[in-house]
């Protein structure tokens, strides 16, 4: 069965730099109405970076968790980039290493009842130092971690970031551990 919302008013409440806030005003499948704020927010990219049995993170504070986080590179795309640009550029800023091979996998929403941000997850082998200068408002430790420890941390807590968790378990299942 269709259960589409059909939208019959949107308003624009709030537009930033990086995501905006609209409320929808939709008609249900029963022909009642409900609100639905939705947050805007441009596409992203998350890379997976495997160096000899050993995945890359960042650790950096999230102001909205209110607490630092383990997590692998991530970022938003930028208005003339493709993913695939965008991910090899925040490998870049995150990391300081580039790749000679870099795999689309998938994408995802990361939390579809709220918001249309896309995260597009990329595997990046083969990798060599080639740095770019990190944003001016980013303050990252780069951890290098071995597979064997990861699905540990997960269950400990220590790896709590939605999009980390799900490229962790994508790439351990590829790699059989």
């Amino acid at each position: 069965m269709d259960y589409e919302e059909k939208t019959i008013k949107s308003e624009m409440i709030y537009e930033g730099r990086i995501l905006n806030l609209r409320l929808d005003t939709v008609e249900l499948p029963n022909r009642k109405y409900s609100k639905r704020e939705i947050v805007e927010h441009q596409k992203a990219v998350c890379i997976i970076a495997v160096q000899d049995g050993k995945l890359y993170f960042v650790k950096q504070f999230r102001k909205a968790a209110n607490e630092q986080l383990l997590e692998l590179p991530a970022g938003l795309v930028e208005h003339n980039e493709t993913p695939k640009e965008a991910a090899i550029r925040e490998m870049r800023e995150e990391i300081g290493f580039n790749c000679k091979n870099l795999t689309y996998l998938f994408d995802a929403y990361s939390s579809p009842g709220f918001t249309n941000e896309k995260i597009s997850f990329f595997l990046a082998e083969d990798l060599f130092k080639d740095e770019l200068e990190a944003d001016d408002d980013e303050f990252i430790d780069v951890e290098l971690i071995e597979f064997d420890r990861l699905n540990q941390m997960i269950e400990d807590g220590a790896i709590i970031d939605g999009k980390t968790v799900i490229g962790v378990l994508y790439i351990l299942r590829k790699m059989n551990k």
